[in-house]
């Protein structure tokens, strides 16, 4: 630890600390380590920026079996260099852990930013690969208030709700759609109008 505040220390007001680790549990561990060193930091002097929309306990830490970890396709060495089977793929999937932390202040809700650069510091983040289904797919995300959630678009959201962004989405790209209440909700009973 003394070697992460001997680098907060060197990083100037304003500026951005990238700490990236291999996508294992142990690396997990160092980047969940750092991430409580800045979590204890009051909010003006540190704040989360990537992969987190919170700047809370990271829901994934109190289960064993689960680390937050990233995905990246990687090309190889070409067969000129290092010779490969035929049967061997040309690209490796790594799988990495990262947090990102400017020093300084950034805005503290989404009611206060007003571009979308700022409100995306918000949006909730795929923590996972989307399940594709007939007609919906299924990602879990960390949403802003620190926790898991499952998110379900179906293909009568149209547009507007995001199902055609949802179909481009990837592993560790922000949401930016508004969450949508089904229509079992939106009424106080089947033909009732509706609430709002």
């Amino acid at each position: 630890m003394l070697i992460i505040e001997t680098l907060w220390q060197k990083v100037r007001p304003g500026g951005l600390m990238v700490l990236l680790e291999p996508g294992s549990p142990k690396g997990y561990r160092f980047v969940h380590d750092f991430r409580n060193f800045i979590v204890n930091k009051p909010r003006e002097e540190a704040n989360i920026v990537a992969p987190c929309p919170h700047h809370k306990e990271c829901p994934q830490a109190k289960q064993a079996n689960l680390w937050c970890n990233f995905n990246q396709a990687i090309a190889k060495y070409p067969n000129q260099v290092f010779t490969k089977l035929k049967t061997q793929s040309t690209i490796d999937q790594e799988k990495f852990s990262f947090l990102a932390v400017k020093k300084g202040e950034i805005i503290k809700s989404e009611d206060e930013a007003k571009t979308s650069a700022q409100k995306s510091f918000f949006w909730p983040r795929l923590i996972r690969p989307k399940l594709r289904r007939d007609k919906h797919i299924i990602m879990d995300v960390c949403n802003k208030e620190g926790a898991l959630e499952r998110i379900i678009i179906a293909k009568s959201h149209g547009e507007e709700g995001g199902y055609k962004h949802a179909k481009k989405i990837e592993w560790g790209d922000l949401w930016c759609f508004e969450k949508r209440i089904p229509n079992r909700y939106r009424k106080e009973s089947r033909t009732g109008e509706r609430l709002w």
